[in-house]
């Protein structure tokens, strides 16, 4: 494990890619990436050529960190943002991921590995018809308003029926008029990505954008099951690797990574890195008296009987 080098608005992108290094199904996958099939003039795509290069990098020794310049270039050109100010970590994550599924051969892999498959059940409150549409995403949003649990497991336990009511209008009956979404997971991944909403609207400007830091517990190990509509073989037992934390305000601020390595713990901030304990990472629960205390942001799971 090495550091990455930050120019001032990496912090966001550095965490990210040291919890996609702890990704041992990633790096798996990888190195099956063929630079070959990126090399042609036209092609802008090349998110999984320049990650590989830069795991590559960061599985050696080296006495200096490695430079994410390479990936966050091709993250421009892929997405078309410049990076040049600190962007949100999840965006940073579904950047590479999204960049990756788009790809070829072994990176369209890559992709599907955080894939989250849903079905929404969508019923007219008016005509009463049902129909069912099946949706992807990889990330799992946690909500931590004030009635919901505080701690992980509780929150899955309570709020895995996902229920929504909005205007729409109804192919059926004709009409514009209430409709009830009913969520649910069909299928988890290899890996699971929550992200813990502690962005929030409290107005109708961008002025009115803040960060709670409400506290909000979990654990290193987490039963899914919850969340899945209907019983399957596949084992639902997850176990927490890598936390991304950020300090700070909305606005201005800084983001870490706290990676799982052979069962010990690494706290990962940009060229720097050291061994932490299970009681560090703890620490990000909540922010505590300190405002530029780090608070958990985004958790990742694999599940537990992925081959080492």
């Amino acid at each position: 494990m090495r550091g990455l080098i930050n120019y001032g608005t990496y912090c966001s992108i550095n965490s990210v890619v040291q919890c996609l290094y702890e990704t041992r199904e990633l790096r798996d996958l990888i190195r099956r990436v063929d630079e070959r099939d990126y090399q042609a003039p036209n092609h802008k795509n090349t998110v999984a050529p320049t990650l590989k290069s830069l795991i590559r990098e960061m599985s050696t020794d080296g006495p200096s960190p490695c430079d994410p310049s390479c990936l966050v270039d091709s993250m421009s050109a892929y997405s078309g943002v410049r990076f040049d100010v600190q962007e949100d970590s999840e965006l940073i994550f579904k950047c590479i991921v999204n960049a990756l599924a788009d790809g070829c051969g072994a990176a369209k892999e890559i992709g599907k590995l955080w894939d989250i498959e849903k079905e929404d059940s969508v019923r007219c409150l008016g005509c009463n018809a049902v129909r069912s549409i099946r949706t992807k995403s990889n990330t799992i949003p946690v909500s931590i308003e004030e009635n919901l649990p505080d701690e992980l497991q509780e929150y899955i336990k309570r709020h895995s029926d996902t229920t929504t009511t909005c205007d729409c209008h109804c192919a059926n009956c004709h009409t514009r008029t209430r409709v009830e979404i009913a969520s649910k997971v069909v299928s988890l991944p290899p890996v699971v990505c929550m992200r813990i909403a502690r962005v929030k609207n409290i107005g109708r400007g961008a002025a009115h954008i803040v960060k709670t830091e409400k506290r909000f517990a979990f654990t290193e190990t987490v039963d899914l099951k919850y969340l899945v509509k209907e019983p399957a073989d596949t084992p639902t037992l997850y176990e927490l690797y890598a936390v991304v934390a950020h300090r700070g305000t909305h606005y201005c601020g800084h983001y870490t990574a706290y990676v799982r390595a052979e069962d010990s713990w690494y706290i990962a901030d940009d060229t720097y890195i050291r061994m932490c304990s299970w009681g560090d990472v703890k620490t990000t629960y909540e922010a505590g008296s300190n405002l530029y205390d780090g608070v958990a942001y985004m958790l990742m799971y694999r599940r537990r009987n992925s081959s080492r």
